[in-house]
């Protein structure tokens, strides 16, 4: 399907919905995707990869290719780390079941971390259970903003929630460990938003561990992190990804605005045909 696209087709392979701790649900951010002229893109809910299938759809008269995804949380080290995974076609029952373990981890790490705040009411709804709907950090910002303890997001997370205020435990999913669960069933991967010190300190011991890739390409990276980016990936084989990152909560106009061509993913491109 995705041979298809022509050579110069726009993507954008980690974008979010209200699944996780997007603003809008996914049907409305495939609409405002096709509005936004992409032609492939890929949903990458934390630790979800929902009901999606690798497949093309037509939305309001236009084809918009669908790529299967998750954003999966791990930590190494005592730093917390996100893996994107992509599948080429229908998602093993294993990988969905995975998932779903992860989220309820998540919904009882969000309950744990609202009893360390002194927070009662706000507990994780009856999907997150189920381990349909993944809560995040972001949720607990909004319940402290709800909640009068502060004043946006952003203070929020200043004054409660960053990993030094030990309030939110840590998924205690290792690193190379998600990796090895996502290339065990047929996933493709790239490490998501790495930041630049702990890509030179880890980047290796990841590429040992089975990551295929790096999202290199994407808003707000200057020279010389891309630089070194590039060189790790030839360095070790690794291909480079592309992504916005897109939640759509403060410019959700901006949908669009960053995207990666086809002939960019070439090397991405072809593990997933031959995953």
């Amino acid at each position: 399907m995705i041979d298809k696209l022509k050579p110069g087709a726009r993507f954008d392979l980690h974008l979010h919905t209200t699944r996780s701790d997007g603003a809008f649900p996914l049907d409305e951010v495939l609409e405002r995707c096709v509005a936004a002229r992409l032609d492939a893109v890929a949903i990458t809910d934390h630790d979800l990869v929902g009901d999606l299938d690798t497949e093309m759809r037509r939305i309001d008269g236009k084809e918009l290719m669908l790529i299967a995804g998750a954003e999966v949380t791990g930590q190494h080290e005592g730093q917390e780390f996100h893996l994107l995974v992509y599948f080429p076609g229908p998602v093993q029952q294993g990988f969905r079941d995975f998932c779903t373990s992860q989220i309820k981890g998540r919904a009882a790490r969000y309950e744990t971390a609202l009893s360390n705040l002194g927070m009662v009411g706000e507990g994780p709804d009856d999907a997150a259970w189920r381990g349909e709907r993944a809560v995040t950090r972001f949720h607990l910002a909004q319940a402290l903003v709800r909640d009068g303890r502060a004043d946006n997001i952003g203070d929020a997370f200043s004054r409660y929630l960053r990993a030094e205020h030990g309030k939110v435990p840590q998924l205690d999913l290792p690193f190379v460990d998600a990796i090895r669960i996502a290339r065990g069933f047929g996933g493709v991967t790239s490490w998501a938003h790495p930041p630049l010190d702990a890509f030179t300190r880890y980047i290796e011991t990841f590429a040992a561990a089975g990551l295929q890739g790096v999202e290199a390409l994407r808003p707000g990276l200057n020279r010389t992190a891309r630089r070194t980016y590039k060189k790790a990936c030839q360095r070790l084989g690794l291909f480079a990804t592309g992504g916005s990152d897109w939640h759509g909560w403060a410019r959700p106009q901006d949908l669009g605005l960053h995207s990666v061509r086809k002939h960019e993913l070439k090397d991405f491109l072809e593990a997933l045909a031959a995953a």
